[in-house]
């Protein structure tokens, strides 16, 4: 009696279904590009983070962790530039000067 090879076995990894076809990507574009919204939220929680830490801050202080208040206000900081970094990043994207994938 001849041997029967077995089936070979079909792979069901994405790649390997995307390769045969049988998976489409879909076009999904991004939901915001400019990025201001979310640093704006980023901003908006650092400061609510930073009056929550002020409201403990004699317990922080007693526990030497006082320094959690600085980085409230650093986190703070940096989301105004980050915000100026996103605003001009728009404004060139906008005016045809920069690519919107171009970073």
């Amino acid at each position: 009696m001849a041997e029967e090879k077995p089936a070979a076995k079909k792979r069901t990894d994405p790649t390997s279904q995307l390769a045969r076809g049988e998976l489409v990507h879909a076009e999904v574009k991004p939901l915001d590009l400019s990025g201001i919204p979310s640093v704006i939220t980023g901003i908006i929680a650092w400061a609510v983070a930073f009056v929550v830490l002020l409201i403990f801050r004699d317990e922080l202080k007693k526990d030497g962790l006082e320094w959690w208040l600085w980085v409230t206000v650093a986190g703070f900081g940096l989301g105004w530039i980050g915000l100026a970094y996103c605003k001009r990043r728009w404004a060139a994207i906008q005016a045809g000067h920069r690519s919107e994938h171009e970073d």
